[in-house]
């Protein structure tokens, strides 16, 4: 089905049609193009033509210069044959189009795949079983190992009605710009080099679209994890200036994170990681809608203050894993101003959203928090791996992760300096550009394009629960601020719970759709997230066929076994 409708129920034509240059194109002229652009760099005045792909090719060194002969290893070896990675611009162009190929490929066959393959054990064999390779493959061989044995078997994401975890599909700008951004290689920690001035760009923007207040900043990495952990980070800074140099021992009272039992589990590893471990975490009921109780929060400091536990953090949820609820970001930020904690908020799924007028609402509060995370490469349609922490104070996050060694000093005059060094916001020195993905694809979409896809993504989720409401054999287990679904088969006989992780494994190996699961109020479901700019209405109510008609069969085979046990 083509249409779509928006969250108040208007029919509408899907925001694929007609509008980005990827459905206008074949995905092998865009890779076409990309390889025109490299070649150029490489002064090539063409792209491609050549039949084959490169081979490694052996160059002989010219002997002569220094050492008495016998010499060495090294030196001797120096005058030997030597291996040149470097194939002819052509070469490389030729490589660019039949990789391009593997990739147009795969992508030209969604519609006809699963979403899931799990991988046979012949091929898992087959990789687990090759010793390390002594001398050069050909990439011809390579490719065609790839094709073969790696790309049949994806996680999946990017199938129309994979909805498991928080997984989008990947926009083609964005694979296009990745595939530039490795040819540059450009290694992003800092200096004058335009991919700093790119991700501080992507940063702002970033930080607009959370609405977090002008002249916020931070850093990109790898996913949600990283994210939380760096704001924590700044945020253990901040109440523990010495930390760095005497460690925890620097505390002289012992400190307390509070957040809903709704949040994600990365938020326990990043206490672990930091040394204040999981007994610091403060996990806090939450109301009928999944957010968190304001009332309990309050009494839980109250409780710890009495104890002489002071407040580190309190983190809000723009978004939960489970259920896509909001906290009340608004409330939140009051107490954590009125106890002196920071305010840091979880946005990893959720925290562009608030960008829907429709939603501004329930976003209110989050221009207060002293940090959010929040990853690009689920709701904005990235490719993994991008994510960003985003603070109000960035003076607080330097102090916490700053390490200036002799070997990386730049003189204020040195032609290397730039704007910023990124390493010293974070953990990482060795950074990747990541930022020219998440550049090209905003740029490819645009706010409004965001505005329709994200109301298109909710609509679809609304769908799923409006049509389990409806049927007599499903539960609806919760509503969604967001783009989230939960529902469950409710089986004539049997524990309802193992009956719907066996329905999910069924819904797995059957390949329409994918989910995973969720508990609710003690009870387990199905539980879906849209974030797919593939999905429509009619992905909705195929997938709820399927659950119906899975359910069934496996209720069916149920009552079977059970009779031939018995007789």
């Amino acid at each position: 089905m083509d249409n779509c409708i928006d969250t108040n129920g208007a029919p509408r034509k899907r925001w694929t049609e007609g509008r980005p240059f990827f459905w206008e194109l074949g995905w092998l002229d865009i890779f076409r193009q990309i390889g025109r652009a490299i070649s150029a760099r490489w002064d090539v005045p063409g792209f491609g033509g050549l039949a084959q792909i490169v081979d490694l090719r052996k160059r002989v060194t010219a002997s002569g210069g220094g050492g008495d002969g016998g010499g060495d290893g090294l030196a001797a070896a120096a005058r030997k044959e030597v291996v040149s990675l470097d194939p002819s611009p052509g070469e490389f162009g030729e490589l660019l189009r039949d990789a391009a190929g593997v990739a147009t490929r795969y992508w030209s066959n969604f519609e006809n795949r699963r979403a899931f393959t799990r991988p046979p054990e012949a091929v898992v064999k087959r990789i687990q079983s090759e010793p390390l390779p002594l001398g050069p493959t050909p990439v011809a061989e390579v490719l065609e190992a790839i094709e073969e044995d790696v790309v049949p078997y994806p996680n999946g994401a990017g199938h129309r009605r994979w909805w498991g975890f928080v997984s989008s599909p990947a926009h083609p700008a964005g694979i296009a710009a990745e595939l530039i951004s490795t040819t540059l290689n450009n290694y992003v920690h800092g200096t004058s080099q335009i991919a700093v001035d790119v991700e501080l760009k992507v940063l702002e923007w970033l930080a607009e679209l959370i609405g977090m207040p002008a002249g916020s900043s931070g850093l990109l990495v790898s996913g949600g994890s990283a994210a939380n952990l760096v704001a924590l980070g700044a945020a253990r800074q901040r109440k523990i200036p010495d930390v760095r140099k005497r460690g925890v021992s620097a505390l002289e009272r012992p400190l307390a994170v509070y957040a809903s039992n709704q949040i994600h589990s990365c938020i326990g590893r990043a206490l672990e990681i930091l040394g204040l471990g999981t007994d610091a975490l403060r996990l806090i009921a939450v109301d009928d809608e999944f957010r968190i109780d304001i009332d309990e929060l309050q009494r839980t400091i109250r409780t710890d203050l009495e104890r002489g536990i002071e407040p580190l953090a309190i983190i809000g949820s723009a978004g939960t894993v489970n259920t896509g609820a909001v906290d009340d970001l608004e409330a939140l930020a009051d107490i954590a101003r009125e106890v002196d904690a920071w305010f840091h908020v979880d946005g990893a799924y959720g925290g562009f959203a608030g960008a829907l007028p429709e939603l501004a609402e329930r976003y209110r509060g989050i221009e207060r928090a002293d940090s959010v995370a929040a990853d690009a490469h689920k709701w904005l349609y990235v490719p993994v791996e991008a994510a960003a922490v985003i603070v109000r104070d960035l003076a607080t996050l330097e102090a916490a992760f700053s390490t200036q060694a002799d070997y990386l000093r730049l003189e204020e005059s040195s032609y290397l300096r730039g704007r910023a060094w990124l390493a010293d916001r974070g953990i990482q020195l060795s950074r990747s550009f990541r930022a020219l993905k998440v550049w090209a694809v905003i740029k490819a979409i645009g706010l409004e394009g965001y505005r329709e896809l994200w109301r298109n993504d909710i609509a679809v989720a609304r769908e799923v629960t409006r049509l389990a409401r409806e049927h007599p054999r499903l539960e609806v287990l919760a509503e969604s601020d967001l783009s989230i679904f939960a529902i469950r088969y409710l089986p004539q006989n049997g524990a309802a719970d193992e009956f719907n992780k066996k329905l999910l494994d069924r819904i797995h190996k059957d390949g329409r759709s994918l989910v995973t699961s969720a508990v609710l109020k003690g009870k387990y479901g199905l539980r879906g997230c849209v974030v797919n700019f593939r999905s429509t209405l009619e992905d909705a109510r195929v997938f709820v066929d399927s659950v119906i008609e899975l359910g069934t069969r496996l209720e069916s085979e149920d009552a079977e076994w059970k009779l031939a046990t018995y007789r």
